[in-house]
């Protein structure tokens, strides 16, 4: 008897998401054994699979809201001052220092952490790393969706997310976890556990902003 097939669908995004991981872990290996960098934590190596992964997952399901042209402006100045403040308190913006500056440079790092782009200037410094990257982007995304389809106006949905316990702790959590990141206070404080509570931390954040994303759609 022929065992029930999974529709087209779900086998699509099923071998999408094997591959990826496939693709993942091979590009690990190599990093590893190119470099022959040893490995004392494996699970720094893999937490930023995981913030790549579950970005890419919510993005890709997040709820399309129509809304006139005014409101997704305001939407979008709301989701980007959120990503800027994930971005500073994450520690991937600071201030520069007055008489330092030095060349923009990559740092060659395990996949997921690199590679990193580095700059440091008199008046800002700057530090890419790509899984922080695609995660707070991610939630800014989310917080976007959520902005736009909460309201019947911008101002209705911005007072919509700050009143909606739905919206706010993904934005405190979101910030905490931020504070896990690279050159953070937390990550100085605690650095055993600093991106082990960051990343779930992140995950807990994306999925909530999701659900409140679907449900305010």
């Amino acid at each position: 008897m022929d065992r029930p097939r999974l529709p087209t669908t779900r086998r699509t995004a099923a071998g999408t998401v094997g591959a990826l991981l496939v693709v993942e872990c091979l590009a690990v290996l190599a990093y590893l054994r190119v470099t022959g960098t040893g490995v004392l934590a494996p699970r720094y190596t893999l937490y930023p699979f995981v913030w790549i992964n579950v970005a890419a997952w919510v993005l890709l399901r997040r709820p399309r809201v129509a809304a006139p042209t005014r409101r997704r402006v305001t939407a979008g100045a709301i989701a980007v001052a959120y990503f800027l403040l994930l971005a500073y308190a994450g520690g991937l913006v600071g201030h520069g220092h007055p008489g330092v500056e030095l060349p923009t440079r990559i740092a060659w790092l395990s996949p997921g952490w690199g590679p990193a782009l580095l700059y440091s200037g008199s008046l800002l410094d700057v530090t890419v790393i790509p899984f922080e990257v695609a995660g707070y982007a991610a939630l800014a995304v989310l917080v976007y969706t959520v902005v736009l389809a909460s309201a019947r106006s911008a101002l209705a949905g911005l007072l919509g997310v700050a009143t909606c316990v739905g919206c706010v702790w993904p934005a405190g959590a979101a910030l905490v976890a931020a504070l896990g990141g690279v050159g953070s206070p937390l990550a100085a404080a605690i650095p055993g556990i600093a991106y082990d509570l960051s990343t779930v931390l992140f995950v807990a954040t994306a999925a909530v902003l999701h659900w409140s994303a679907r449900r305010a759609a």
